[in-house]
């Protein structure tokens, strides 16, 4: 179960017209991308009439908004960057070193040298603007440069850039492992193309003549 998904399980328990006295409460792990967490959520319906939520991480009360930045599933999203670096501050109970941020300029490799099926390629890091909704809808939409890397075969480029998806814009080649499973999809692509090529071409001779 994901956050949003807990929020509407939550809200169906005590949906804003439950008479007076109704409560619910209901818990799940989380996955994001520093671990796992308990988040946990409650709902009454008050004295006049109103719907109170409360919310919980690993068994420390939180707001909404902190909930939802908390567990974003965004890796590079600066707002849960800054979210998460006070998190931990906060469990280690005093000064912390503050977690890297993707934003800022990291040293990268130049180049990668990649070998898929003997093959040898080159992989070359990049930061991709990628125009991006909250997955939570805990922010507005906003670019986010996101790592990837490009792919070379010889001095040429043969995959990377960016990919949309249902609005979402996604580095191509996100990692070294999707750059391999890239470069093995064009090769079956190619075989593909080739076996329909020699389908075609033996159904224009048709059959072959009998020798004499």
């Amino acid at each position: 179960m994901n956050v949003l998904q807990l929020i509407d399980e939550i809200r169906r328990q005590v949906p804003a017209e439950a008479p007076f006295g109704t409560r619910g409460k209901t818990s799940s792990a989380v996955m994001t991308p520093l671990g796992s967490h308990t988040v946990g959520a409650a709902a009454r319906i008050d004295a006049q009439g109103r719907r109170r939520e409360q919310f919980w991480c690993d068994g420390v009360r939180v707001e909404l908004p902190v909930l939802l930045r908390l567990t974003c599933a965004e890796s590079e999203c600066p707002h849960a960057i800054e979210v998460r670096a006070q998190w931990q501050a906060f469990h280690r109970c005093g000064p912390a070193k503050p977690l890297p941020d993707p934003r800022a300029p990291q040293p990268l490799m130049s180049e990668i040298p990649v070998t898929i099926r003997q093959q040898q390629f080159t992989a070359r890091p990049a930061r991709f603007p990628c125009f991006t909704p909250c997955p939570h809808g805990a922010h507005p939409p906003m670019v986010i440069k996101k790592t990837g890397f490009d792919l070379f075969e010889e001095g040429a480029c043969i995959g990377g850039g960016v990919v949309e998806a249902d609005g979402v814009r996604q580095p191509r080649l996100p990692t070294l492992s999707a750059a391999e499973a890239y470069v093995l999809a064009r090769h079956l692509e190619t075989l593909a193309a080739l076996a329909m090529v020699c389908e075609s071409s033996r159904a224009k001779r048709g059959p072959g003549r009998q020798r004499g």
